[in-house]
């Protein structure tokens, strides 16, 4: 699963690109930005750079959809996007509120993305389709959850699923 740049398999990858698509990344931009996010566009797609205090959490889908359900009932839910092919993943958004511990162990599905990394935002193309997001920002909930809820949730997800 790739998230960066080089691996979206957009633009050169033979994804043909068009007028309405190109429409669709200029609104998607404009309302990242009016959101404060400083994103980038490359020929590859929308792309939010992590910095210092921010990082993401990729997960299967059948993991992620348990924790965007959790994250919810406890009002914690922020974006999430969604790449799609044979292994769907859900990408969490999360805030690192404290230095992220050496300790700190992750289920083996679920992989940290910290900076220097950036995440593929909607509606970047892969050869699978467009990004999409499962939980969309909005003016009202476009802050980051702290990393250690979603972390939490997903190790809960993921030893649950281990069970079945």
């Amino acid at each position: 699963m790739s998230l960066t740049t080089a691996e979206t398999g957009t633009g050169s990858a033979g994804i043909p690109q068009n007028r309405g698509h190109d429409r669709a990344i200029g609104e998607a931009v404009a309302g990242y930005r009016l959101l404060g996010w400083q994103v980038n566009v490359t020929e590859q797609g929308v792309f939010l750079p992590l910095g210092p205090a921010t990082t993401a959490l990729a997960m299967p889908a059948r993991i992620g959809s348990r924790v965007l359900a959790d994250l919810k009932s406890r009002m914690l839910a922020g974006p999430v996007t969604v790449i799609p092919g044979p292994r769907e993943h859900w990408i969490f958004l999360a805030e690192l509120v404290a230095l992220l511990p050496t300790h700190l162990k992750a289920p083996p599905e679920v992989q940290f993305v910290r900076s220097p990394h950036r995440i593929a935002l909607p509606p970047t193309m892969t050869r699978y389709g467009s990004l999409r997001w499962a939980n969309p920002p909005s003016h009202s909930r476009h802050w980051f959850p702290p990393f250690t809820a979603v972390l939490a949730l997903a190790r809960t997800a993921a030893a649950e699923d281990q069970r079945r």
